[in-house]
């Protein structure tokens, strides 16, 4: 969030601000990340290079570190700045009410009541209702078209995202009976809806639905359509995991699946147009992570943080697995594999977030970094941890690369490098990588446990 304030800031400036040029100096010319405290320094002064500026924060509530969201919101209300004008917006949560209190007014606090959004909501129902092609059939009878609204509008107590849903179903309504019966039963909360969309999902595609559900819930990016394509082709139960037979030949059939569960959000690049498959609200995820799903029809889709970042990263070791020999490694070998980019960047950022002493997962990676099969030389050509902003490199050999032991230390992967130690027999003082060792690598990242297995190795 800080970071986007002042890319979108600076970008607006005459020139570079003094301040975020000093912080790229300091930092190695953008070598190393800076701390949070220099970026909201670089942040206030940015701010105060405008006679006014406006900056509007949407969406408190669906911050996954609320904790430290609102301490960078009351430091910047401390600063005090005339030409600073802030707005942000939340559902009405605790944490954050408690903590906005202390510093807005109340007089400058704006509870937006049902009631007011629900003339929006009445908008956007008779434009849908004029407009989309599924449900034209109802536009020439005045009393069905009454009949919606009034079913629609009484039902979603301001809440948006429940009538979009609701809309969803009556769009595959194909005469006045069952349109009448699904007004008759629309469900009263959106997690009642949620669970109704996840219980019509064909039985046939159930499995593919859970996959793409997890990785839409736990990405660490926003996946393109193409990877989502492959995602549905990883099964971490069998081996080899992925099945490119079942990769999707028609991308877009994701919608199908997922129903109104996903979105598809289509950018515009300088040379390319991109299709991003999100979850299609912050609230789908809060559903299917929440205990009420457990008690619900549809429990089978329940997920939680922990298991689902194991799963995306056993998903993604297995991809890579696939990229095995040590020959030549070509740019149209990555053009073909759409996950492999993804698999190879985040692979570790989801071991870190999964269980430890997780055995299977332990075991994959283990196969990964053998030096034997190429797939540990391969995956070092698509993405390089110590120039993680530098793209491939498909000429590395694997004298060029650093050993699994420096990567599992740099990582702090400590159950990775006890066996690489204890069973792989690794050089514990093995040279290569940015940091030169092992135990520098596991130094930078202050990974305790590491550092003292690596000592007790014999770590000079």
């Amino acid at each position: 969030m800080v970071r986007s304030l002042i890319c979108g800031l600076s970008q607006q400036c005459v020139k570079i601000p003094t301040s975020l040029e000093h912080l790229f100096s300091s930092c190695e010319n953008g070598q190393r990340q800076p701390p949070l405290d220099s970026l909201l320094e670089v942040l206030r002064h940015t701010i105060q290079e405008f006679p006014q500026s406006y900056i509007i924060l949407d969406a408190l509530d669906e911050c996954t570190d609320r904790a430290e969201l609102t301490a960078i919101l009351e430091r910047m209300a401390g600063w005090k700045l005339d030409e600073s004008h802030l707005l942000v917006t939340s559902r009405k949560e605790h944490d954050i009410q408690r903590s906005l209190e202390s510093i807005i007014d109340t007089q400058n606090t704006i509870c937006l009541e049902s009631e007011l959004v629900d003339r929006d909501i009445l908008t956007y129902v008779r434009h849908t209702l004029s407009t989309d092609k599924s449900l034209s059939k109802w536009q020439k009878d005045p009393t069905i078209r009454e009949e919606i609204e009034s079913a629609l509008i009484k039902g979603a107590h301001g809440m948006f995202r429940w009538t979009t849903c609701q809309i969803e179903t009556l769009r595959k309504c194909r005469n006045r009976m069952a349109l009448r019966k699904a007004l008759k039963t629309l469900p009263q909360t959106l997690g009642e809806t949620y669970e109704r969309i996840l219980c019509a999902i064909n039985e046939d595609d159930s499995d593919y639905a859970i996959r793409i559900l997890r990785w839409l819930a736990f990405c660490r990016r926003p996946l393109l359509i193409e990877e989502i394509a492959e995602v549905i082709a990883i099964d971490v139960e069998r081996n080899p995991a992925f099945n490119n037979d079942e990769v999707l030949e028609d991308p877009l059939e994701v919608l199908s699946i997922c129903s109104s569960l996903v979105t598809i959000t289509v950018t515009e690049g300088y040379l390319s147009t991109k299709r991003i498959v999100t979850l299609a609200h912050y609230s789908v995820k809060e559903y299917l992570t929440t205990e009420k799903i457990l008690h619900s029809r549809a429990a089978q889709y329940s997920i939680q943080g922990i298991a689902c970042n194991k799963f995306i990263a056993m998903g993604c070791i297995s991809y890579l697995l696939r990229f095995q020999g040590s020959g030549p490694f070509l740019d149209a070998t990555i053009q073909e594999s759409k996950l492999a980019l993804y698999a190879a960047r985040f692979w570790i950022t989801h071991t870190q977030a999964a269980t430890q002493n997780a055995e299977d997962l332990n075991r994959l990676i283990m196969e990964l970094f053998s030096t034997e099969n190429g797939a540990y030389l391969n995956w070092s050509r698509i993405y390089d941890l110590d120039w993680d902003w530098e793209g491939p490199d498909f000429d590395r050999t694997l004298a060029e690369v650093p050993a699994p032991l420096y990567i599992a230390s740099l990582s702090g992967l400590a159950e990775i490098a006890d066996l690489l130690l204890f069973k792989a027999r690794a050089d514990v003082n093995a040279q290569g990588g940015m940091f030169g060792t092992p135990l520098q690598a596991a130094s930078i990242g202050g990974h305790d446990r590491i550092i003292e297995l690596l000592l007790n190795r014999g770590a000079s």
